[in-house]
């Protein structure tokens, strides 16, 4: 667990510290365009719905490695 804390505290100087970061902000893109599209009422096919999902968390991802780069 104080790995873990220590990670968190700086993590922009271990992989550790990083791939947590990583895991939180997809989990959060994840999470919060499944719900809008869930709650918000639309004719969108589950496919399409999907890719949506898809498509942003992959922007997502890339502006996190431009930022860590």
């Amino acid at each position: 667990m104080d790995l873990i804390k220590q990670a968190m505290a700086d993590p922009f100087n271990n992989i550790l510290g990083l791939f947590i970061y990583f895991i939180a902000v997809v989990g959060v893109t994840v999470l919060t365009l499944t719900l809008l599209l869930h709650v918000i009422p639309n004719p969108l096919s589950r496919r399409l719905r999907s890719a949506i999902i898809g498509t942003l968390t992959m922007i997502v991802i890339a502006i996190w490695f431009l930022t860590i780069k």
